[in-house]
């Protein structure tokens, strides 16, 4: 429901729009463009009026070649999300300067519910292969979830028929490690446990039983500075 507030918000931005036709993709000297506002801080009408102004704002890039669905994942702005795979689900495809996909910033944040819309998005789009994207150190989403002891979202990638079949759960990053690996040399807990038991069970292993025929296994201690 639009507060009086909001209305006016909104009749200020329609109006510096039409006087100043390239505001709406300006970006400010932090590298943001209203959009990019608007998705961060869960301005969901103005964020509206804008694609009305130009849909394509929702693949606008801001600094580190972020979308505002980026910057709406890493707040975890549900409304937002969901407003955006809508009038733009190719969004979805697009990727920071560091490789890093919306799955990726999702599980980095810490934002399960999130994580969980994404999952329904992906197999609204047919885009599972989404989840086997790597970074630009190679990691994938998997890989970044093993390291951070997200159970649930392992959970969500290896419990689920739909997920389960689209994760390659023993690829390796560019440092030759497997998400398995991940766990080797943190700290023991609970969560570590199941982690382990979860990707066991999806068939997932060590780097060494991959890459010892080659000679050039990796010690899976180097995860602990991957993320650093």
């Amino acid at each position: 429901m639009l507060t009086k507030h909001s209305i006016w918000k909104c009749l200020l931005l329609n109006e510096m729009t039409r006087l100043m036709p390239g505001f709406a993709c300006e970006l400010n000297q932090d590298g943001f463009s209203l959009m990019h506002l608007a998705a961060a801080n869960g301005y969901l009408e103005i964020m509206r009026e804008l694609l009305k102004i130009d849909s394509n704002l929702c693949r606008l890039k801001g600094r580190e070649r972020r979308t505002p669905l980026h910057f709406a994942v890493v707040k975890g702005r549900v409304e937002i999300i969901n407003e955006l795979f809508s009038s733009c689900p190719e969004s979805v495809e697009d990727v920071t300067i560091g490789g890093q996909t919306v799955l990726h910033l999702v599980v980095m944040n810490y934002q399960f519910e999130a994580f969980e819309i994404m999952f329904e998005k992906l197999k609204q789009l047919n885009r599972e292969t989404l989840l086997n994207s790597k970074d630009e150190q190679g990691n994938m989403v998997l890989h970044l979830a093993a390291y951070m002891k997200q159970r649930e979202v392992i959970e969500l990638l290896l419990c689920n028929d739909f997920l389960s079949r689209a994760v390659e759960v023993n690829v390796m990053n560019s440092s030759n490690l497997t998400a398995l690996d991940f766990l080797q040399g943190l700290p023991r807990e609970m969560s570590s446990g199941q982690i382990e038991m979860m990707l066991l069970l999806a068939g997932a292993i060590r780097s060494e039983a991959i890459s010892n025929e080659h000679g050039n296994a990796a010690s899976p201690v180097r995860s602990l500075q991957l993320l650093g």
